[in-house]
């Protein structure tokens, strides 16, 4: 060997040694510095035991709030196909408030009256048309009161439709529908010298309850649109005129516009939705949990959750008593490649919750707890994060939970009940579906829950 090369030699060598003696698994490291008795060791586990299946998503409140009004919030309108979940529909009622500057009068006369729709946004095929009808609501509805999203709206409304309209879907749009139906036209000139109707909000909604609105795509995938209802551009105007409103004595009468609106504070909206999963895969293993399945599944609209549970926690717990320093629970994304699903329809954040003896839903400790402060309650996770292994490799995509001390609640008794549900944090947004990596053994990035702890 070349004195050179012996050099070399030796110093890998003792590279290699002084690693080797600096190992962190190595547990005596630092132990001369604690009393006798008192040293602690770190522990980190990884948790695959947990049982998954997929489930009916529960109704929940989709209509307006006026002591939460949200002028940004959207309302989902049409119908989507899919493989998966097979049919999903989502109409829409919305009332429209009173306009004290309208001057009601003898002689009335309307030239036109429209009902404008901002649509914010589309979802889905965009590429054929989408046929949107605006129904009388022939009851009334109440913005004091909580409507659920599988309202039941059969027998509430006119079925020969006000107006009817064929567009082509375009974003950041205003469709306007022109309502030309005479009786529906004639509620506003029976009440021409009555005044009362059009100063009291609540008395004119007594009259004009509202609209019923479907929407239905011509494509086999479908399309939904995101209504922006509280956009001051959503709104029923009309064109007309009366002996009030003339202010001269040319031969033509002088028409005038006046616009009511659809706000967030004295409107009420409510998004109804629909699913149907006949002659698909999942129809086959919703709801049942002894089905194995290599994915999850979370969609919006009330449409499917996954339920999940410990199945040998208690197993686990029963080694002696712990401290939690930290617990994680993640959820790996099914890639663009084999799910079909673009990573740009995910939704944006995932919420888990546990189950009451009612069988409602309740939140974790953890966002409990840090909900009086939006900035920490953000630290509970649960928002999509990509992460990548290296410039070689796909990045893929993962939702995490940090939930210390449910889980810490859980190990110590007081939380015996170890069933879990996932699904959307905004179920009122995002109709697609969503695949995820279940529990099967054969794939390393299944449901797992990280683990740090103390040993007590």
């Amino acid at each position: 060997m070349k004195k050179k090369d012996l050099w070399v030699y030796v110093i890998i060598m003792v590279m290699v040694g002084f690693i080797s003696s600096c190992q962190l698994s190595d547990q005596k490291l630092g132990k001369d510095l604690l009393p006798p008795g008192d040293n602690v060791f770190l522990y980190h586990d990884t948790i695959f035991e947990i049982h998954a299946y997929p489930v009916s998503g529960k109704p929940f409140i989709s209509s307006e709030n006026s002591l939460n009004a949200d002028d940004s919030r959207v309302f989902l309108l049409g119908n989507i196909q899919d493989t998966i979940v097979g049919s999903s529909v989502a109409t829409l009622i919305t009332d429209f408030s009173t306009n004290s500057a309208f001057k009601n009068g003898p002689n009335m006369e309307i030239d036109s009256l429209l009902l404008f729709l901002h649509m914010k946004d589309y979802v889905g095929d965009m590429s054929e048309e989408i046929t949107i009808r605006i129904h009388e609501l022939t009851e009334r509805i109440y913005m004091d009161s909580a409507y659920y999203s599988d309202f039941n709206a059969e027998g509430l409304f006119n079925p020969v439709p006000l107006a009817e309209k064929s567009i082509l879907p375009e974003d950041a749009t205003t469709v306007e529908f022109l309502i030309e139906d005479e009786d529906y036209l004639n509620k506003f000139l029976s009440i021409e010298s009555d005044t009362s109707f059009f100063r009291n909000d609540s008395i004119f909604k007594d009259l004009f309850n509202g609209f019923y609105i479907t929407a239905e795509s011509q494509s086999s995938e479908g399309v939904m649109a995101r209504v922006h209802l509280s956009n001051q551009l959503s709104r029923v105007s009309m064109k007309y005129a009366n002996d009030s409103t003339e202010v001269d004595t040319t031969a033509g009468r002088d028409y005038i516009w006046t616009h009511f609106s659809i706000n967030e504070y004295y409107c009420q909206k409510i998004n109804i939705f629909e699913h149907d999963f006949s002659g698909t895969y999942l129809s086959g293993i919703i709801d049942n949990e002894n089905v194995s399945t290599p994915y999850s599944y979370v969609q919006g609209m009330a449409g499917v959750n996954t339920r999940l549970s410990f199945t040998s926690l208690e197993e686990w717990i029963n080694e002696g008593p712990i401290a939690i320093n930290s617990a994680t629970l993640i959820f790996g994304v099914v890639p663009e490649s084999e799910s079909g699903i673009l990573y740009d329809d995910l939704p944006n954040r995932l919420m888990i919750h546990t189950f009451l003896e009612s069988g409602e839903y309740e939140p974790l400790y953890d966002p409990a707890v840090l909900y009086a402060n939006l900035q920490h309650y953000n630290q509970f996770g649960g928002f999509l994060k990509g992460e990548s292994d290296g410039m070689f490799f796909d990045t893929t995509y993962t939702y995490r939970f940090n939930m210390p001390l449910h889980f810490q609640a859980m190990v110590s008794g007081e939380k015996p009940d170890y069933d879990f549900i996932l699904r959307l944090n905004d179920l009122k947004k995002n109709p697609k579906i969503s695949k995820l990596w279940s529990n099967l053994p054969a794939n390393r990035k299944r449901i797992r829950l990280e683990v740090v702890y103390l040993k007590l």
